[in-house]
């Protein structure tokens, strides 16, 4: 495959691939949650949790820890629509395994019908 033709993919995949929104609560997590977005809870200013809506279209609420000291904990950079570092990987059930970066869900090569899940992820 030709670079241009990898470039073209990767374009078109990221038209294809939404973008999730930050949405900040305190206290605690809605107990309805949107799709294509991640939650951060703060409690006095100190960010200690995040949670979404899996988006492999299971529709299981993943929690991540944000404190350092815990394990396992992700580290959140709000910059540039949100990253979280490591990747997301649900070891259990649906199985997804994915990075967040820019706002966006990029699934790992592991992962079967990639395009798939990304078109799910806009019906919510």
């Amino acid at each position: 495959m030709t670079n241009f033709m990898r470039n073209l993919i990767h374009r078109f995949r990221n038209v294809v691939r939404p973008r999730f929104r930050i949405i900040e609560v305190e206290d605690d997590f809605p107990e309805m949650m949107e799709s294509r977005a991640l939650y951060v809870l703060s409690e006095d200013g100190d960010t200690w949790a995040a949670a979404m809506v899996c988006p492999c279209g299971c529709r299981t609420v993943l929690h991540l820890n944000l404190i350092a000291d815990q394990r396992p904990c992700w580290y959140l950079n709000r910059q540039g629509g949100g990253s979280l570092t490591p990747s997301v990987w649900r070891r259990d059930n649906c199985g997804a395994h994915f990075w967040f970066r820019g706002g966006r869900v990029y699934w790992t090569p592991d992962q079967p019908h990639t395009l798939m899940r990304d078109l799910r992820l806009w019906r919510g």
